[in-house]
């Protein structure tokens, strides 16, 4: 098909003068060419080179396309089913192609959402494949804020999706940017919302002490409605493809250092391709609108109970911890912070436990067990017969032994009959500083 270009240089040549061979030598066309467009009409250019084929679904076009303003939800499943029993000989494919060019496309109105500065944050989590700690493989996620004026993200991988550690996260994430904003919008997980009626939202409580201590509005999005928190929805992708695709790191805490120096270095001092505009330069601004973070504000923290078993144990995240002994049987309660555990009988702490990664681990305190400490300390024996039999001699207690690894008689009558022995031959053998040597014969019997 002829171009545009060539049908201009055709009528341009005309003018000039020279004559339809001339034109036809000098751009390489053929006289055909020239002479059709010589008038310089483009009417033969939209016209279709070739006539359409016929298809098999021709004579079923007017069925289907009357079912479909009836029933515009219809699928081309059911279509091609039905036109089969009137006799279509076509395969399913051309169906679902007719339906799919005739259907009316429905696409979702989008509406640019304008925010003022020190008005929103935005909250969402991504999921980073797994990662090994501790020779147990987790699942990774990350933790990106947004603000929705400047564009400062602050970004941090998780693999626990506990409480504890998210409100660690929103706090780290408040001092990064030195702020408060108004309200944070999150998602509607479980440690955001914890029941939900259509708009009618019952937030998580531990989620309402925060917003309370930090003084922000909490809102949740529209459920399977991820565009409404697009400004952070964006963001992740960008930490997916900018920071973490092929991204070599060395476990949990180094994968923070660098998110963090990108975070630093690349994201935020970067143009935004929105705003086109520094985010550093625009926080400045908004530091301006936004609540300070509270001063000597502690670590988040939830209130939690376990009922330890009768050796003390409670199980946290998959791994249990010793408790004092006077927990035994009872119910724990503890203010359950990031990484350790604090203890509390009534509102007073009585102690501190230390929590770890990895799964089936049992973290184990002498200190909890101080009675089986106390008998561990011990000098002197706890039996009656013991004790009387240690006292005969310095080297009783060795000997002893000796008495509990023989197989002859019990151990009772051996010791008894060593000690009746030993009496009634100290007297005349104990003239030296020496006492009467004990020890046992191969048969384990007193010689």
């Amino acid at each position: 098909m002829t171009e545009v270009a060539t049908i201009v240089d055709i009528v341009r040549l005309k003018e000039e003068g020279l004559s339809q061979r001339a034109v036809s030598r000098r751009l390489g066309i053929s006289r055909t060419t020239v002479s059709k467009y010589w008038n310089g009409t483009t009417e033969k250019l939209i016209e279709p080179r070739y006539s359409r084929r016929p298809q098999l679904i021709d004579p079923y076009r007017d069925y289907i396309m009357a079912r479909l303003e009836e029933y515009p939800e219809l699928s081309a499943y059911r279509l091609n089913k039905e036109i089969l029993k009137r006799g279509y000989q076509g395969s399913e494919r051309t169906v679902r192609r007719y339906v799919q060019s005739v259907r009316p496309q429905k696409y979702r109105e989008y509406k640019p959402f304008k925010t003022l500065p020190g008005e929103q944050a935005q909250v969402d989590w991504g999921h980073f494949g797994t990662i090994v700690v501790e020779s147990v493989r987790y699942k990774l996620y990350a933790f990106v804020f947004t603000l929705c004026w400047s564009r400062v993200s602050y970004v941090e991988f998780i693999i626990r999706g506990d409480m504890a550690t998210f409100l660690s996260c929103m706090h780290r994430a408040f001092e990064y940017i030195g702020g408060v904003p108004r309200d944070v919008l999150f998602d509607n997980a479980k440690v955001v919302v914890s029941e939900r009626v259509g708009s009618v939202v019952r937030f998580n409580e531990n989620l309402l002490h925060l917003s309370l201590t930090y003084g922000f509005i909490p809102r949740a999005c529209w459920i399977n409605d991820p565009e409404t928190k697009g400004k952070v929805e964006s963001q992740v992708k960008y930490v997916r493809r900018g920071f973490f695709y092929g991204l070599e790191y060395d476990g949990l805490d180094d994968l923070n250092r660098q998110a963090l120096a990108w975070c630093n270095e690349e994201a935020n001092p970067r143009v935004h391709g929105t705003t086109r505009e520094v985010p550093w330069e625009r926080l400045a601004v908004e530091h301006e609108y936004l609540k300070p973070v509270p001063a000597q504000v502690d670590m988040p923290f939830t209130i939690e109970e376990r009922q330890a078993t009768r050796t003390n144990l409670i199980s946290v995240q998959g791994n249990q911890y010793s408790v004092s002994s006077s927990f035994a049987r009872r119910k724990v309660c503890f203010r359950r912070y990031e990484k350790h555990l604090e203890l509390l009988d009534g509102w007073q702490v009585v102690d501190t436990i230390q929590l770890t990664y990895g799964r089936g681990k049992r973290i184990i305190r002498d200190d909890h067990y101080p009675e089986h400490q106390r008998l561990r300390e011990r000098k002197t024996p706890s039996h009656p017969l013991q004790a009387r039999f240690a006292a005969l001699a310095p080297e009783a207690p060795a000997y002893l032994q000796g008495l509990s690894r023989s197989r002859v008689g019990t151990l009772r009558n051996q010791m008894q009959r060593s000690r009746i022995w030993v009496k009634s031959t100290r007297p005349p053998l104990l003239a030296g500083p020496c006492s009467v040597p004990l020890s046992t014969s191969p048969s384990g019997t007193v010689p």
